[in-house]
């Protein structure tokens, strides 16, 4: 079965890179004191308001595989105005494969985005789903703006708090490079198990 959805997210993360023109890809790299995380964005437009997207994140320690964690998600979006869009996405994470729908609010400016989304997630059981991101990038100089981008997410279900994580970036931007310090939280069954990374990053938009 997980064989099954490992091909099927294979199959639309290569579909994305039908068309350049369309395409958006954002990897993101931090090289923390217990693991190195691998994250990207990609996106692909297919038409004004319908746009597929791929996160993926691997999460790998130095010295040991106990406490790897990994997320594939393929997302279809349906933009109802500029600032609501409607989501369909299945995937993978920890511990198996899962399906969510959710909608999201989003506001985005030349320095700074916003974005809350709500919804439910399947993964052997129903739960719901909130996420909040903030990036807000003001200029420094002509060429250099400061870079903070806060990105936070939680599951809620009759057991309580399942999973939640907590992403924090603070840096610079030059041009589509990003770099700075980055910190990686993770909390896993009610909190009994928490999983911390601080270190760098750098990051970039193509």
């Amino acid at each position: 079965m997980k064989a099954k959805y490992v091909a099927m997210t294979a199959l639309v993360s290569a579909s994305l890179n039908l068309n350049a023109q369309k395409l958006s890809y954002s990897p993101d790299l931090v090289l923390g004191h217990r693991s190195y995380t691998y994250m990207h964005n990609i996106n692909y437009q297919l038409n004004d308001r319908l746009k597929l997207n791929n996160l993926t994140l691997f999460d790998t320690e130095y010295t040991r595989d106990k406490e790897n964690i990994f997320f594939i998600r393929n997302t279809l979006a349906y933009s109802l105005s500029k600032k609501l869009i409607v989501n369909a996405a299945f995937g993978m994470k920890n511990p198996g494969a899962f399906f969510s729908a959710y909608i999201q609010y989003k506001v985005a400016h030349p320095t700074y985005s916003f974005s809350y989304s709500i919804g439910t997630t399947y993964q052997k059981g129903f739960s719901l789903e909130q996420s909040v991101s903030f990036e807000y990038t003001p200029y420094v100089k002509e060429n250099l703006q400061g870079y903070f981008n806060v990105l936070a997410i939680g599951n809620l279900d009759h057991s309580g708090y399942p999973r939640g994580l907590q992403f924090l970036r603070l840096g610079v931007k030059q041009d589509k490079i990003m770099y700075g310090l980055a910190s990686n939280f993770d909390q896993f069954n009610n909190g009994k198990k928490t999983l911390k990374n601080i270190g760098a990053f750098v990051k970039y938009n193509f």
